[in-house]
């Protein structure tokens, strides 16, 4: 099975399962709490994603203006937006991920882990280049435009 057939699978069951744990807890707290409970973690997750996000905002910025490569922050952001995803999806399991996913430990364990296994991928997008100076080189070029 391919990659492709393995994720929609994957998030087929997943819904299945989401589907099943929702009805079984409305059946024990009600419609209302199960929702109201959705509601609340869809809008916590959401606030603490767009904190989270800021800051990882400016490790990025950070980083570019040292000269340094950003992979890990950039990392970082998109496991952030996972997280926010799976919180906005209605579901106890996916909100459980996306929480553990906002824990900055395990999240900066799992960017940098993302980070080795992608990061040649990433590096092209960072590298000036042969012949063309990096960040902070030093090396200024001066145009005078012709008349």
């Amino acid at each position: 099975m391919t990659l492709v057939g393995r994720f929609l699978l994957a998030v087929l069951v997943l819904g299945f399962v989401e589907v099943w744990l929702l009805v079984k807890v409305a059946g024990a707290i009600g419609f209302l709490s199960t929702l109201g409970l959705c509601v609340l973690t869809a809008i916590a997750g959401g606030a603490l994603v767009r904190q989270q996000g800021v800051q990882t905002l400016r490790a990025i910025q950070a980083s570019m203006s040292q000269g340094e490569e950003p992979t890990a922050p950039i990392v970082s952001g998109l496991v952030l937006f996972v997280a926010g995803v799976l919180l906005i999806v209605p579901g106890f399991i996916t909100d459980a991920v996306g929480f553990l996913a906002l824990i900055p430990p395990f999240r900066r364990r799992l960017a940098a882990w993302l980070a080795r296994r992608f990061g040649g991928t990433l590096s092209p997008v960072f590298s000036p280049g042969p012949g063309r100076p990096g960040p902070r080189s030093g090396r200024v070029i001066d145009v005078e435009p012709d008349d």
